[in-house]
């Protein structure tokens, strides 16, 4: 169990909401197979371990798994996988042994009755404080009403997003762009303010990376995205939508709409919308993780509600200065240090020359 912790934890900052699983396949105590869930929407630690036992011939008398497995088509949510239940029963392994029980209510408990009815022995419970420590990120989800939203930027050591004259090309270098488009391809939508809309004329998509382009969403409380922008002019090969408030022009939401945007009204007023009930909305329409690449305003709006859930800052070895260049977070800013929005569970890794700093809200 201590090696599928270990293993698990090789999907942190990839997998959340999703839970951190690992496991491990056993063979007369000897370990044949190693897997882990390791990036959301992906095959779970299950299937990946009976895959790793299956390449070198091994048939499994053994499963070891950090979280009771799923017993549904949903999955622990979002992108959906098989059941793991089903591919244990596929792969003939006479025995489970998992840590900590599914904390969703609605599968707790399904998976050991739907095993143990085919004639498997479950044994739970082994290490389950680990087992459940290494799952905060997905316990808090369970509870959220919005989707989780990362945080992403690439900024320079002096903390600059952009030149005073508003030049960001190019902050961090190929390899970490790269690596932000398949973040692309493992979230569900991508969510940018009107002003980076409008100023970096954005397309959003997959490009440098095999995947799924994610929903682009747009928060534009007065629906005025420019029908010229990439946006819209590629919103019916790749889905837009734009969160507007009540006072949006009407002529300029049936514009949008005629050109394939689906637009979502929203709480708010005059050039705010409520982003929490945006993330609602989002969350209703089977939105589960966003990644949200700016601007400072609407990274601060967020933060001040409390929905930003992970960071994910790319640190480039340059320094630009300017007292009037932009920063990762705009707004009025807090006036005292003992207000500041507190990250943990921090942890570094190198791409190339940049440093990747990730981080979740405690």
């Amino acid at each position: 169990m201590r090696e599928a912790l270990a293993l698990a934890q090789r999907g942190r900052g990839l997998v959340e909401p999703n839970p951190r699983v690992g496991a491990v396949a056993l063979r007369g105590g000897a370990v044949v197979g190693r897997g882990y869930h390791g990036y959301y929407g992906g095959p779970h630690a299950e299937v990946m371990a009976l895959r790793d036992a299956a390449a070198t011939g091994a048939i499994p008398d053994a499963l070891v798994v950090t979280l009771e497995p799923c017993s549904s088509a949903a999955g622990f949510g979002g992108k959906k996988t098989p059941p793991c239940t089903d591919a244990i029963l596929a792969a003939g392994v006479p025995r489970v042994v998992f840590g900590a029980s599914d904390p969703d209510p609605r599968h707790t408990g399904r998976a050991k009755a739907a095993l143990e009815a085919e004639g498997v022995a479950v044994h739970s419970g082994v290490l389950a404080d680990e087992c459940t420590r290494i799952n905060q990120p997905f316990h808090r989800w369970l509870s959220m009403a919005v989707p989780w939203v990362i945080a992403k930027w690439a900024m320079t050591l002096d903390g600059k997003t952009a030149s005073r004259s508003g030049d960001s090309r190019w902050i961090s270098g190929e390899a970490s762009r790269r690596r932000v488009h398949e973040v692309r391809a493992q979230v569900d939508a991508v969510l940018v303010g009107y002003r980076t809309a409008v100023l970096d004329d954005p397309e959003l998509t997959v490009r440098h990376v095999a995947g799924d382009n994610p929903i682009r969403v747009v928060v534009d409380p007065l629906a005025a995205l420019p029908l010229s922008s990439k946006l819209v002019q590629t919103a019916v090969q790749t889905p837009t939508w734009v969160l507007v408030g009540p006072d949006a022009d009407t002529a300029a939401v049936d514009q949008l709409a005629a050109r394939g945007v689906s637009v979502l009204p929203c709480a708010g007023g005059g050039r705010q919308i409520d982003v929490v009930d945006g993330l609602t909305r989002l969350r209703a329409a089977g939105i589960r993780r966003v990644l949200m690449e700016g601007g400072g305003r609407l990274t601060a709006d967020l933060l001040a509600r409390g929905c930003v859930h992970q960071v994910m800052a790319f640190v480039a070895p340059k320094v630009i200065g300017g007292a009037d260049a932009s920063t990762p977070v705009g707004g009025v800013g807090l006036a005292e240090m003992i207000g500041a929005w507190q990250f943990g569970e921090v942890f570094t890794e190198m791409i190339e020359d940049d440093i990747v700093v990730h981080a979740f809200a405690t």
